[in-house]
């Protein structure tokens, strides 16, 4: 037994996965989980008035993952209130897409949902009518689905498949590829 450990600690510290790497693994997977609360929360509020909600994401200086007060948007944008306190460094993004709308294709993260992120160098997550819950890596140009349709409350009207195939990753190429095609 031993000797796994003794294994296990020459294997991460010759790929370089460390303390320092676990800790990112816990960060995200808080900041993920903080992410899920938060947009669980305002999936109905957004069903409700047919807008998105949005903000952000942050650490504070104890290290407790905090968020901005929701900020109510238009049916398809929204910009989130920038953190006030001192010493919260700003992670993610966050926004829901509003209700469903058999003329929007809202069930992906837009390619303005991505290039924003990127922009920001945030992480992004997205709330989607039909429930699934996405996550833009900037760092990657990637948009990810998390988790599919009703991981998140879904709104009562959602029709699946009007907008075709969701796949569960879209490059920034992509999302581009498919604003061009709807």
């Amino acid at each position: 037994m031993r000797h796994l450990a003794l294994c296990a600690t020459i294997l991460l510290s010759l790929t370089g996965i460390g303390d320092a790497d676990t800790l990112r693994l816990g960060e995200d997977a808080r900041l993920r989980a903080a992410a899920r609360q938060v947009l669980t929360g305002l999936q109905s509020r957004s069903f409700n008035t047919g807008r998105e909600y949005c903000g952000l994401l942050g650490r504070n200086e104890d290290g407790a993952i905090v968020s901005t007060r929701p900020r109510k948007g238009n049916a398809d944008s929204c910009r989130p209130h920038e953190f006030r306190g001192r010493g919260i460094v700003a992670l993610a993004s966050y926004h829901t897409h509003g209700s469903y709308d058999h003329d929007a294709d809202s069930e992906v993260p837009s390619f303005s949902d991505l290039s924003a992120d990127i922009d920001e160098g945030l992480i992004g997550f997205v709330a989607t009518p039909g429930g699934r819950f996405w996550v833009n890596l900037p760092d990657q140009a990637i948009s990810r689905q998390v988790c599919g349709i009703r991981c998140l409350p879904q709104d009562r009207h959602f029709q699946q498949g009007d907008w075709g195939l969701i796949n569960t990753q879209y490059t920034l190429r992509q999302l581009q590829q498919r604003r061009q095609l709807y």
